[in-house]
């Protein structure tokens, strides 16, 4: 049946038919146009022989005497005078006459199809009006020749027309699979194309199929064009969902998920996982498309804060969806927070040394205090509050430097050892004075690599007066250095009172600040290891931090030796 739905076979058929019809209808034209003239041609001979029987017997003027005349060689003539015979009758001239109705005989031709099985052609003609008595002629025809000359002739023709039709269903064939090759080649193409292979046709002619192959063939290169600049478009759009920070999702209006990228798909599986939360959302989806309007609003989620875009996508007044663009704001709001807690703490680190400033100051002044021993103590009161404001001030500069990128880096061979002979006679007094062992482990008394003297030297400064803040006397800090291939780790472990496992995650975020039960009155800011970690990262290097309370903290740090730094 496939086959049969094919345009070469419905040409073909067609043709076929048309063809067969036409051919059997002018076969049976032609039959019955030789079967008429046959016929015909068979009447005139009729009516000749009539016409000589008719001039011989009006020549004769004694019907006696017609026994003796030629008239008695002619085959199948019947001749009636005043109803009787007047020549010899034949079975054949008797049945003949018994099926004639002698008394209205005319002139006229009809055919006996059922005598002895075979048909006659009979011929009339009365010559009363010349004689006293009636007087007819009847001659007749066997058409059993004339009609096996007909039979063979319908055989023939329609031999002819099987013929003719069986070369015209190859000649049709062949022409139409000529014909057609063409447009199976352009089917072919065209489902390659809807498989994505676009393939040009060759044009083997300049008719309206070569025109057509022609056509597909542009057609083919737009389309593959056109294909390719919408998968351009597709790949690019979607670099730029899956490299955006907001996670974009596409719903339906009946709130199926159409599309999402990376960061959208994570969020919405992770708001899938609570019912409530999917289904209030999804609820909001559908609000959106249906009103065709848009919405903000934060949401919480999993110890995360969340800011969501709704917006209907409308166009010629009709709802195709809703998109949703999520945005995570934790980080925002962890800062603003931090930032909020900083401003609080800042402004009381910074209101308790000028009071302290102000009310000192003015004792002096005012002479209240005249001891020498007294004012003594207040200057240096008075001092360390300074340098107290000092150090917070500084800290300030250097965030705001490292956060506008002003703050450059100074990478360059130096001796790692060198620097440490520096810090520790820096901190040599306060170790002494508070009753603390300061022990140095390396391997080498030269540690040469490429870094900035000046931040490393920060770096170790805070972390060593962080040691040295919270420990106690009799307690021991150890500064471990070694060479390890392209890297020197080193450590700073103190036998301090340790950090709560609830701070370490958080300890090196800016504006970040331990409990006071921690700093024990020992006073901070929250920022020394914020820009410790930072200049770590600048120089490309890792900062990992090892605690537990009442044992100790150790701070590892492993810098590179050779590095590019942008």
């Amino acid at each position: 049946m496939r086959s049969l739905n094919s345009l070469v076979s419905k040409l073909w058929l067609t043709i076929i038919l048309m063809v067969t019809a036409v051919l059997i209808i002018l076969t049976l034209v032609l039959i019955f146009f030789f079967r008429s003239y046959v016929f015909n041609t068979t009447e005139t001979i009729l009516e000749e022989d009539i016409d000589r029987v008719e001039e011989m017997l009006l020549t004769e003027h004694d019907m006696g005497t017609l026994g003796n005349t030629s008239l008695l060689q002619e085959d199948n003539l019947i001749i009636l005078y005043d109803e009787d015979p007047l020549l010899p009758f034949s079975a054949l001239d008797e049945e003949i006459y018994n099926r004639m109705n002698t008394e209205n005989i005319t002139d006229t031709t009809f055919i006996i199809d059922d005598l002895y099985d075979s048909m006659y052609m009979i011929k009339t003609s009365s010559l009363t009006r010349y004689f006293e008595e009636d007087l007819h002629i009847i001659m007749y025809r066997d058409l059993d020749a004339v009609n096996q000359s007909i039979s063979g002739i319908t055989v023939i023709m329609f031999i002819t027309t099987g013929i003719l039709i069986i070369g015209t269903t190859i000649f049709a064939f062949l022409l139409l699979n000529r014909i057609t090759r063409p447009l199976i080649n352009l089917k072919t193409a065209a489902y390659n194309t809807s498989r994505g292979k676009y393939q040009p046709l060759e044009v083997r002619s300049r008719d309206e199929i070569g025109e057509l192959t022609l056509a597909f063939n542009k057609m083919n290169r737009d389309i593959k064009k056109n294909i390719e600049a919408v998968l351009h478009e597709k790949n690019l759009r979607e670099e730029i969902f899956s490299s955006m920070e907001e996670g974009v999702l596409y719903f339906d209006t009946d709130g199926e998920l159409i599309y999402s990228n990376a960061k959208g798909k994570s969020i919405y599986a992770a708001l899938s996982s609570n019912s409530h939360e999917k289904e209030m959302f999804i609820s909001n989806v559908l609000d959106i498309a249906e009103t065709k309007t848009s919405r903000i609003e934060r949401f919480n989620m999993l110890n995360s804060h969340y800011q969501v875009s709704y917006t209907a996508v409308v166009s010629d007044n009709r709802t195709y969806g809703t998109i949703v663009l999520i945005r995570d704001i934790t980080e925002m709001v962890k800062t603003e927070t931090m930032r909020s807690d900083f401003i609080a703490n800042v402004s009381h680190e910074l209101k308790t040394p000028m009071v302290m400033l102000s009310g000192y100051s003015e004792a002096i002044l005012d002479g209240i205090v005249t001891e020498p021993g007294e004012v003594r103590e207040m200057i240096k009161i008075i001092k360390d509050e300074s340098d107290r404001m000092n150090n917070l001030v500084n800290e300030l500069i250097t965030i705001a430097r490292m956060d506008s990128g002003s703050d450059l880096m100074n990478i360059e061979g130096n001796d790692f050892m060198y620097l440490l002979e520096d810090v520790g006679l820096k901190f040599k007094h306060a170790l002494n004075e508070k009753g603390i062992k300061f022990v140095l482990d390396a391997e080498k008394e030269s540690v040469y690599f490429d870094f900035d003297y000046g931040k490393i030297e920060q770096v170790l400064n805070n972390l060593i007066d962080n040691a040295i803040r919270y420990t106690e006397p009799g307690d021991k800090i150890t500064l471990k250095v070694r060479e390890e291939g392209d890297h020197v780790r080193f450590s700073i472990a103190d036998t301090g009172i340790g950090i709560k496992k609830e701070h370490q995650d958080r300890i090196f975020e800016r504006f970040y600040k331990v409990d006071e039960s921690r700093t024990r009155g020992k006073h901070g800011t929250g920022l020394g290891l914020y820009i410790v970690s930072s200049i770590i990262k600048r120089h490309q290097g890792t900062i990992d931090l090892h605690s537990e309370p009442g044992v100790g903290t150790t701070f590892e740090i492993v810098l590179p030796k050779n590095h590019n730094i942008d």
